[in-house]
């Protein structure tokens, strides 16, 4: 878990003398870094939940430093500390005023603090944090592998996660150019945003880890409601609406699994909604929601699927390889038979669906009776050609 700007203020106020003048509602935002900042033209080279510092130096010039706020709200960032005393003596009214409206952090100290303490502080605090992080990802990695972990371990995640609740995993696989990874490493540290605001303002509670696996992102949840899943992978598409949007990027979504120990199966079936959504070139796919395919995505061996719908539907193949009309598609042999199985075999239905005259229908199942050599009338000898199709779907 990244560290967040209201750890920074509590476990600092006292010593470097901070003041919060506004924008309380924003100070469980993430702080990946922080610096110094006397022109607002750098913060287009932010990617989002940096802190600033600033002693004012531009403060002659009028507007300034709402401009500079406004800019770094938009950035995403995490807030700014204004350093008064010498350039600027206090903090603009108009100012303080737009941050409390925006949920904007807004932080004083004196002239007579170190600026250059302070931010090399912050800084180290943040990296000692990431230290921790990593080291706990690797172990968060091993329980996700079905490894073995100290019972030291567990006893430490016992005071932020609820061992014997449900843990749901959502699991992401973007396909970046070098320079995206660092736009999407940027992204997912702003997801990490969602768990500090959430529904206008309101702390999501809910204990989570965010890592990297195999260029896979994992982000595992503890104990988050279902009435919440959809609300929260909303947020996760709008904060990776870009990647979404050509097809870059692909969400599965996990059911709960129950304990900690489960999280090698709440890894697994995650990952099966995820190639399910790869594979049929879905944006997102909830395993709860994929019926039947979650068992075939389930599967170690693809080849042996994709054998298994070639060998049953073979006779079909051929019949309309050498019969069907290039510029009939859609109306062979095994498009028939499988309008015929979705229409719970009407006959009527299946005619309406493949815009095939009733009598046509009737003939071609007929003949497919005797190519087939079943009678295609029970929902037993229909069900492996149903599974057949669902295969022929997965695009193995």
């Amino acid at each position: 878990m990244a560290i967040r700007f209201w750890e920074l203020f509590e476990e600092t106020r006292g010593r470097y003398q901070l003041r919060l003048l506004a924008g309380k509602q924003g100070m469980d935002s993430v702080v990946s870094w922080v610096h110094m900042v006397e022109d607002e033209t750098i913060i287009s080279r932010f990617g989002g939940t940096e802190l600033a510092v600033t002693t004012g130096m531009k403060a002659g010039v009028p507007g300034w430093l709402l401009r500079l706020v406004s800019s770094m709200k938009k950035a995403g960032c995490a807030g700014i500390i204004v350093n008064t005393g010498r350039y600027l003596a206090a903090v603009p009214q108009e100012v303080v005023v737009w941050c409390g409206q925006h949920d904007f952090p807004l932080l004083e100290m004196p002239w007579e603090i170190s600026v250059t303490q302070l931010i090399q502080d912050y800084c180290m605090r943040i990296m000692q944090q990431s230290h921790r992080e990593a080291e706990n990802n690797a172990l968060f990695i091993r329980l996700l592998l079905g490894k073995e972990v100290s019972e030291d371990f567990f006893e430490e995640m016992g005071s932020r996660f609820h061992l014997d609740g449900t843990f749901r995993i959502f699991c992401m696989k973007p396909v970046l150019t070098a320079e995206e990874k660092v736009l999407f490493r940027q992204a997912a540290l702003r997801l990490e945003n969602v768990f500090g605001l959430w529904k206008s303002g309101s702390k999501i509670r809910f204990p989570y880890f965010l890592l990297e696996l195999n260029e896979t992102w994992i982000l595992s949840v503890n104990d988050l409601p279902e009435s919440d899943v959809c609300e929260l992978t909303s947020q996760i598409g709008q904060l990776f609406a870009d990647f979404f949007a050509d097809g870059r990027l692909h969400l599965g979504v996990g059911p709960a699994c129950q304990g900690v120990r489960s999280l090698k199966l709440a890894l697994s079936r995650a990952r099966t909604a995820l190639k399910m959504a790869c594979h049929m070139e879905q944006k997102i796919v909830y395993f709860d929601q994929m019926g039947f395919f979650g068992i075939l995505f389930s599967t170690s061996d693809p080849e042996l699927l994709k054998n298994y719908a070639d060998r049953l539907l073979a006779p079909l193949d051929a019949y309309d390889s050498r019969h069907a009309a290039p510029s009939k598609r859609g109306t062979g042999y095994a498009d028939t038979l499988r309008a015929y199985i979705e229409n719970d075999r009407s006959l009527a239905r299946t005619a309406a669906a493949t815009f095939t005259h009733r009598n046509t229908v009737s003939y071609r199942i007929q003949n497919m009776k005797q190519l087939l050599g079943s009678g295609l009338s029970t929902p037993a000898e229909l069900f492996p050609y149903q599974i057949a199709f669902w295969i022929r779907d997965m695009k193995l």
